[in-house]
């Protein structure tokens, strides 16, 4: 522990870059990952569990169990001093029974003080590709020790967490790839169409309500017309477009 930095893993380009493609740390889904901060917290006994994801300079947590203070998106600089992105460079589970009484840690401002978890579990939480994209992590303010049933069981908890951040990846991809197909169909179908006009024929499609200034274009193209007073509808050109 005598670089600034804690190490990064050895695939740390590609690692972080399948992280970035979950759009998770921008816009954390808390409420997705909360059942298995649930789970860990029961099956472990400890008195925290936090899953957390990574790029290449901070630790965001998205979702916690334990922790009255606890804020969805706060992050943590990736330094000598975060225990937890040493997790990230093992796929098995990084464990301490007392932090306190670890060489390796017993430097650590919280292990001088006296304020830092005694417990730790680690657990990295391992995508299809193989790279450690967060972690779920358990402390508690008293030593504990996982049983190998427990570690198993917390394993199973990770991968369907990995699980979820895969399938959250490609349905972002998915809606990115439809949303430009989208795009330059709408914009093929005559020159005079704009972003704002796909936006408002977007609300069309979804039966929404928009304002008749709005919709001048797509009336003069025959996309959509005013059935009655405040409702616009699509034409059957419109449908066939849609």
């Amino acid at each position: 522990m005598n670089a600034k930095l804690a190490p990064r893993p050895a695939n740390e380009e590609q690692r972080v870059k399948a992280v970035v493609r979950t759009g998770l740390i921008d816009a954390p889904k808390p409420e997705v990952f909360q059942v298995y901060c649930d789970l860990a917290k029961e099956i472990s006994g400890f008195k925290s569990a936090t899953f957390s994801l990574y790029d290449g300079e901070v630790q965001c947590e998205l979702s916690n169990t334990g922790k009255e203070d606890f804020q969805e998106g706060l992050r943590y600089d990736r330094d000598k001093y975060n225990i937890c992105s040493y997790v990230l460079l093992d796929i098995e589970p990084l464990m301490m029974k007392d932090i306190w009484n670890e060489p390796s840690w017993m430097n650590h401002p919280k292990v001088l003080d006296k304020t830092g978890a005694r417990g730790y579990a680690g657990f990295p939480v391992v995508n299809k590709d193989n790279f450690a994209l967060g972690t779920l992590c358990m402390t508690d303010p008293e030593p504990r020790a996982l049983s190998t049933e427990k570690i198993t069981l917390i394993k199973k908890v990770t991968e369907n967490i990995a699980h979820l951040l895969d399938i959250q990846a490609e349905q972002k991809e998915f809606t990115s790839q439809k949303f430009l197909e989208s795009l330059s169909i709408f914009l093929a179908e005559n020159n005079k169409l704009n972003i704002e006009d796909l936006k408002t024929f977007l609300m069309l499609s979804a039966d929404l309500k928009t304002e008749e200034s709005n919709s001048e274009n797509l009336i003069q193209q025959g996309l959509c017309e005013v059935i009655a007073k405040d409702y616009i509808s699509l034409t059957a050109k419109g449908r066939v477009l849609q």
